[in-house]
């Protein structure tokens, strides 16, 4: 009698212990299949929550190293300039060529008086002190102050990179100016030293300030005297031979997840590290998919909690069977059959069982997936705080134009409510195939024994 007919003729049989394994293994699979099914949806889950959140690497001026900075004392008090190596438009370029970066921002600096129009006075510390700093940026949908919410277009549009001598102004300025859309302002430069050129901007957008503008202000300070313009305008204001990009560069990438591998490749690219520095900035996606990552931990060690278990009562389960069956097994023995194709023999009735077991498990566990998935989403996320996103106040937060020390605006940031799950057949055939390792190592680990020991032993012992 072949071996594939003595496996199919015993699970026949024995239909007590067949319908007992059935249901470990149905059970094992269905609970496998389910992690492995919630486990891939709240991968999704999190995969289109990290694109729509985004994250930032900022490549900025290195101000922690002296030796790129001068001091001089001049007439308004000290002077600091920077002498080291500036950040360039090929630098940009080298960066952008990195897998997994989508965009960047660049952040120039600059202070200007307004000649054809008011800035909204602030407390004064003498004459000459009514002006206001200004950044040039690359595209201002990506400035922070509008990702996180502190500025709200209200009217016209962004800066794009191809744009020259534009501006967005604030509603408040605009209001006390009477300016709409397309009108133009004249700024000079207010820096003491150089012949500085009035240069006039076209208005092509008006944003809201949604911050506090009660707390103590001067005019240069007061986020609503903002003026967002371009580099070229910057550099013509600024009277540069080159676009300077002063407060460094904002570069988003398309999965956060990523973010230190991508920081990583950059770090290895050939630029001045000296006079440069690098921070990432993730914390946006951190607070928002803190349910999903509690979540995708648990289920991982959900599963692996289940295959331990499962193999543990498998081998005990076909431990004791195999102990039972020494008289056929040294019946075998004797008649020159070797533990080789007896220990097979073994595997394919347990194979046999599993593969109706297995292929049952897909409809068993889409009947039980969603409900342990909102389980266990629900569980985890009334463990996590609400989200939280706080910048450190260094006491720098008052001059900053780049926006960076603006908490993010969590309010009406995308959240993940529930995890739909769908049992697809690529997992199931990830339970075929980690199950049958599981099988055949828990039939090997009980027939060692038994199958260690010789035939006229393991017939001496039958009483």
């Amino acid at each position: 009698m072949s071996i594939w007919k003595r496996a199919f003729l015993y699970v026949i049989r024995k239909k007590v212990k067949t319908i007992l394994l059935f249901f470990v293994l149905l059970a094992m699979s269905t609970f496998v299949l389910t992690g492995l099914s919630i486990y891939k949806a709240a991968d999704d889950s999190a995969l289109s929550l990290r694109r729509s959140v985004g994250g930032s690497i900022r490549l900025e001026l290195d101000e922690s190293n002296g030796a790129n900075w001068q001091y001089q004392q001049a007439a308004g008090g000290m002077m600091v300039e920077y002498v080291g190596t500036p950040i360039t438009d090929k630098d940009i370029g080298e960066i952008m060529s990195v897998d997994g970066v989508k965009a960047y921002n660049g952040i120039g600096d600059g202070s200007v008086y307004a000649k054809d129009f008011d800035f909204i006075s602030g407390f004064r510390f003498g004459m000459g002190s009514d002006y206001s700093r200004l950044p040039s940026v690359t595209n201002s949908e990506y400035f922070n102050f509008f990702t996180r919410k502190m500025f709200q277009l209200i009217d016209g549009r962004h800066m794009k990179e191809d744009d020259d001598h534009v501006v967005l102004i604030s509603s408040a300025v605009a209001e006390k100016n009477n300016l709409r859309i397309g009108d133009t302002i004249t700024v000079q430069c207010c820096y003491d030293s150089g012949n500085y050129p009035d240069v006039e901007l076209t208005v092509v957008g008006i944003y809201e300030y949604k911050g506090d503008t009660d707390s103590f202000q001067t005019t240069s300070t007061d986020k609503r005297n903002r003026l967002i313009i371009d580099h070229q305008a910057m550099q013509e204001i600024m009277q540069r031979d080159e676009i300077q990009y002063d407060n460094g560069v904002d570069f988003f990438v398309d999965d956060p997840r990523e973010i230190d591998r991508i920081a990583g490749k950059i770090k290895n690219l050939d630029l001045d590290w000296d006079c440069f520095a690098l921070t990432v900035d993730n914390s946006a996606y951190e607070a928002v998919a803190a349910s999903l990552l509690s979540m995708q931990k648990l289920i991982v060690w959900l599963i692996v909690g289940c295959m331990v278990v499962s193999v543990g009562i498998l081998i005990l389960i076909l431990s004791m069977w195999i102990k039972q069956r020494r008289y056929e097994t040294g019946i075998l023995l004797s008649i020159g059959i070797t533990k080789g194709r007896i220990v097979f023999q073994y595997l394919l009735e347990v194979l046999v069982i599993a593969v109706v077991a297995f292929g049952l498990s897909y409809y068993t566990s889409s009947l039980i997936s969603q409900g342990i998935s909102d389980l266990i989403f629900n569980q985890t996320a009334e463990s996590q705080p609400m989200p939280e996103i706080e910048v450190p106040d260094d006491g720098s937060k008052y001059l900053d134009i780049t926006g960076q020390y603006i908490p993010y605006d969590t309010s009406n940031m995308e959240m993940v409510e529930s995890v739909e799950v769908n049992v697809s057949p690529n997992n199931l055939l990830y339970i075929y195939i980690f199950g049958t390792f599981l099988i055949v190592f828990s039939v090997l680990a009980s027939s060692v024994t038994v199958i260690r020991m010789k035939p006229k032993k393991i017939l001496s012992q039958m009483d």
